[in-house]
């Protein structure tokens, strides 16, 4: 029995092939594999009374959202994406634990995707030609300085401030600095298009408009009143 047969007997359906991880099905149970492993399982709004024991080695992600659940199973060790939102749950099962601890990574030159969240670096490895990267959920006391970076998540890094450094990153996109300590912004790179600040210390913003946002995220922030420039976004998306 395969594993997608498996999942299939589990959940008692068959299984519709997701064409990527992050797709989303309503009402269908979808699955991803990768080399005969399932990685991801969407059972979104299912109608689920429970979920079953999953004993999947390599489940990577795993969405039983809208389902009215009361309590989840144990979770597999691989699981790094669980989305269980719009349920009825009061408690969670031991979680599984990044089991990695680094504390310095070797210089990563022409390496496209970067995630290396989630352990005790303090400084960034060099790189060179990272168009991803995730460093997010590390005690970081510098960011990293490649030009080429296009989006750059440093979620929950314990940051107080930003170096004025990260103007340099020319060709970024996306910034996502949720959970930090910030109170304050420097300039930021001229293209940036997704900036999501959610979770900070800022009581005040600097004049952002004249970037290129198309969506902007300033909740949970003790904002003084919404910066009068907001307006000038246009269509952009700005949750305040």
């Amino acid at each position: 029995m395969t594993e997608r047969d498996r999942v299939e007997a589990a959940f008692g359906r068959r299984a519709v092939s997701l064409g990527h991880a992050r797709e989303r099905l309503d009402g269908e149970l979808g699955v991803l594999e990768r080399d005969g492993a399932v990685v991801v399982i969407s059972a979104h709004r299912l109608g689920l009374a429970a979920v079953p024991v999953l004993d999947l080695a390599r489940l990577e992600r795993l969405d039983v959202g809208g389902n009215g659940l009361v309590e989840l199973p144990p979770l597999p060790a691989s699981l790094r994406e669980l989305y269980i939102y719009d349920n009825q749950l009061e408690r969670l099962p031991a979680l599984p634990r990044n089991r990695n601890h680094l504390v310095e990574l070797p210089p990563l030159d022409g390496i496209d995707f970067v995630y290396a969240a989630s352990n005790r670096l303090v400084e960034p490895p060099a790189m060179a030609g990272c168009r991803y990267v995730n460093l997010g959920g590390n005690p970081l006391a510098a960011l990293p300085r490649d030009p080429a970076i296009e989006e750059l998540r440093l979620e929950d890094a314990g940051l107080v401030s930003l170096p004025a450094s990260i103007a340099e990153l020319v060709n970024l996109r996306e910034l996502h600095l949720r959970g930090n300590r910030l109170t304050a912004l420097p300039a930021l790179p001229l293209k940036l298009r997704v900036l999501d600040l959610r979770g900070n210390q800022l009581d005040d913003l600097p004049d952002l408009s004249h970037l290129p946002l198309v969506k902007l995220d300033l909740r949970w922030n003790p904002l003084r009143k919404p910066p009068a420039w907001l307006d000038r976004l246009g269509d952009a998306l700005v949750y305040a």
